[in-house]
């Protein structure tokens, strides 16, 4: 009877630890994508904040001089250390390298319109003017795809993201 009882505890206590490893270890998506967010993001959304306060700016600008200077000297910068920041980001998830991706597929339609803009200004061309607010546009709404993937992981791993 004494060794039933052995037995019996031993298996208790195999199943409780095997428990308790469970248990303690996290979703490691939810925990990459926790740490995208509030660690390897936090200067990255700063600069699309500078970006876009920069951009909103456009509006009291007159001359071409004005707005190239607006891209060269506040926006592009901005654009430019997102790109390297992000080069910098190695998700440990596949969920979050492609999260990651659209993001910087965000920044790479920005710079591509914004340069584009530089081009504009030079030239005075309608047609550049508009291949560059079409390219801007196109990382708008790619920016759009972004937080969405945000918002459907979020809750896929029932957790909250707040702007």
């Amino acid at each position: 009877m004494k060794s039933f009882k052995k037995v019996m505890a031993g298996m208790l206590m195999g199943i409780m630890v095997i428990g308790m490893l469970t248990g303690c270890g996290g979703d490691p998506v939810a925990d990459d994508f926790e740490k995208f967010l509030n660690t390897d993001m936090v200067d990255v959304n700063a600069n699309y904040d500078k970006i876009k306060e920069e951009s909103a700016k456009w509006g009291d600008l007159e001359t071409n001089e004005e707005i190239k200077d607006s891209i060269n000297n506040g926006i592009m910068p901005n654009i430019d250390d997102s790109l390297d920041k992000l080069s910098k980001i190695k998700p440990e998830t596949d969920e979050v390298k492609a999260i990651k991706e659209k993001y910087v597929k965000v920044m790479e339609a920005y710079k591509e319109g914004y340069t584009k803009m530089l081009e504009a200004c030079d030239t005075n061309d309608e047609q550049t003017v508009t291949e560059a607010t079409e390219k801007i546009d196109e990382g708008i709404k790619l920016l759009d795809d972004y937080n969405n993937a945000l918002e459907s992981l979020a809750k896929e791993k029932d957790m909250k993201i707040e702007y």
